[in-house]
């Protein structure tokens, strides 16, 4: 009876030390991931891209509304970060809210700020924008391997100042 009632005791102290071990462990990826995000972020905020081959991985996967067709490569995230700074010199995301998913992905909150006053794929129109969105940001081996990037369309071109024109129905 003495050996199982210390054998239950020990076991009750090794749980305790897994479920202190673990969490400990959760709010070091926290610690650990966070100055990721923030360089990441800068980069888009300043388009200083030097820090990006350090954090991001050579396989980078960008996703974005409206189509989530993937861009890969850090690379083309470049080309993209340099195109919207173009578009939009005083591009500013700020980030609000984190949601950590674990080691691999977290969830941010933004609110994206500019002036669409330089040249990009359509003229430019002089128009600001506020436009909230959020991203999932993956992570693998201490890298950012990729980002999917959601906000509403519609928001964003209306206020760039463009109009949507429903199509016209034949009479019946």
């Amino acid at each position: 009876m003495k050996q199982l009632l210390f054998l239950l005791l020990n076991i009750a102290f090794l749980m305790i030390i897994v479920q202190l071990t673990t969490s400990c462990q959760k709010s070091d990826y926290k610690q650990q991931l966070n100055p990721f995000i923030d360089k990441y972020v800068e980069a888009w905020n300043t388009g200083n891209l030097k820090e990006l081959d350090a954090i991001t991985s050579t396989e980078f996967v960008l996703r974005m509304t409206p189509d989530f067709k993937p861009k890969i490569g850090q690379e083309l995230l470049k080309e993209e970060i340099t195109n919207m700074r173009k578009a939009f010199p005083d591009f500013n995301l700020d980030v609000t809210e984190k949601l950590f998913v674990g080691d691999s992905a977290v969830v941010i909150k933004w609110n994206l700020t500019g002036t669409n006053t330089g040249e990009s794929s359509m003229p430019a129109t002089g128009s600001k924008v506020n436009i909230s969105g959020f991203s999932v940001i993956f992570f693998s081996d201490n890298l950012i391997t990729g980002e999917w990037i959601a906000f509403s369309d519609l928001m964003w071109v209306s206020q760039l100042g463009f109009t949507l024109t429903p199509p016209e129905f034949p009479e019946q």
